[in-house]
């Protein structure tokens, strides 16, 4: 009974899972902070969750870190969000940490999911207001041999419009291509006149970039009631559509949008520089 309700769970439920035991066997005295933060806030992961659970402690507990956890005797903040019985760091100090510990692209993921929860809440998590200045105020307090030139470089680069993260690890590869940056989630008006939200626009180019996830095809929040092949025919014609004004138009899907070749150059075929 236990095995099959663990296998019907997705890998980010199954480490929830994994941090809440883990907790609970801990008794105490430490916030769950990190990617293991991070996975109770929600946030994507870009790749898999670690194999430990990350967490702060005391300093004077000492950084000893064992089977199960990484600590990071920096001390029990002051502030912090609790969510399903675990202490988490709050939302901007987790993707400060992330940031300053994982790849550009993970922490452009995090940071641009986490500032758009101010206006896109969810109802699974603490409701929160963070802006970019909240994120700089984390990033100060990280030693700079402890990452904080790689985590202010995230959050500056950091965009709230950034709607899912595909979307913001194009951003990312774009970024380091060096191509001219789209402008996000623009209303654009169709031949038909019928009006679309595009992912990426570049306007001196005359050109819509979509990153074109399988999310489109299985998402209920993206179907609404619609069956995957219903939603690609629709997919279909609203290429159509923004095509007949005319515009340029590029998709792509993970294995491009995780490439710098691959992205660099499709960019490029499409007069993109």
């Amino acid at each position: 009974m236990l095995a099959r309700a663990w296998a019907g769970l997705d890998i980010d439920a199954q480490y929830r899972a994994r941090v809440l035991a883990a907790n609970l066997a801990e008794a105490g005295g430490v916030v769950t902070s990190h990617d293991s933060a991070s996975a109770m806030w929600r946030l994507p992961i870009i790749g898999h969750w670690p194999a430990k659970i990350h967490v702060v402690s005391e300093a004077a507990a000492g950084g000893r870190s064992n089977a199960v956890f990484v600590r990071h005797a920096v001390g029990i903040p002051d502030d912090f969000e609790v969510i399903e019985g675990v202490r988490v760091t709050h939302l901007a100090r987790t993707v400060a940490d992330i940031a300053a510990t994982r790849s550009f692209a993970q922490g452009v993921a995090s940071a641009d999911a986490a500032l758009r929860r101010t206006t896109h809440p969810r109802a699974d998590v603490p409701r929160t207001f963070i802006s970019l200045s909240d994120l700089r105020a984390e990033a100060e307090r990280i030693p700079l041999k402890h990452g904080f030139a790689k985590a202010s470089r995230v959050i500056e680069f950091a965009n709230g419009l950034a709607d899912r993260p595909g979307e913001s690890i194009s951003r990312a590869t774009m970024h380091q291509i060096g191509v001219t940056p789209p402008e996000l989630q623009v209303p654009m008006q169709g031949a038909s006149g019928r009006w679309y939200i595009v992912d990426f626009w570049w306007p001196d180019f005359n050109h819509i970039g979509e990153f074109d996830g399988r999310f489109k095809y299985s998402d209920p929040r993206f179907l609404q009631g619609r069956t995957p092949e219903q939603a690609l025919m629709d997919e279909k014609l609203r290429e159509d559509d923004l095509r007949a004004v005319p515009h340029g138009m590029s998709r792509w899907g993970w294995d491009v949008a995780r490439s710098i070749p691959r992205l660099r150059a499709l960019l490029a075929a499409a007069g993109i520089r």
